[in-house]
């Protein structure tokens, strides 16, 4: 499955189809959305985008934080996933890391991702706790 991974502008179709993507993983199975101010706040951060056959099947969001880039918001379409797409997301996002000096990535896994960032490479630090309502870990990658 060739997937092509890109930075995207803020406020781009492709943006906008990766909102749509994580909303409908991410948020609504919890019957939340997005808010207005959390998509603005978007403009300050990195956004990649996984693309197949002209449609957007995996994003995610990275946040610099100093020397360390939160990654958050992964996803990758329902369908597709265990076909390898979000482990070359990872790879992507790590190599931007690099590539613009950052020594660290971290996100805030949720409690059924953390194998899947086991698989690559990321160390839990700490314990679970809540967000969303749901337990998560945070975990790390010295890149």
């Amino acid at each position: 499955m060739h997937t092509e991974f890109k930075i995207i502008p803020h406020g781009s179709t492709e943006w906008k189809n990766a909102v749509q993507l994580r909303e409908d993983i991410l948020r609504k199975p919890l019957g939340q959305s997005f808010t207005i101010e959390e998509l603005e706040e978007e403009r300050k951060h990195i956004q990649v985008v996984g693309i197949m056959n002209q449609d957007v099947v995996a994003t995610a969001v990275l946040c610099p934080e100093g020397s360390n880039l939160k990654m958050q918001r992964v996803v990758v379409k329902n369908g597709i996933q265990s076909n390898g797409i979000g482990s070359k997301l990872m790879t992507y996002c790590e190599e931007y890391a690099r590539n613009h000096k950052y020594t660290n990535m971290y996100c805030h896994a949720r409690d059924s991702a953390v194998a899947f960032y086991l698989k690559n490479s990321y160390i839990g630090d700490g314990e679970y706790f809540d967000e969303d309502g749901i337990p998560h870990l945070k975990m790390f990658k010295s890149i």
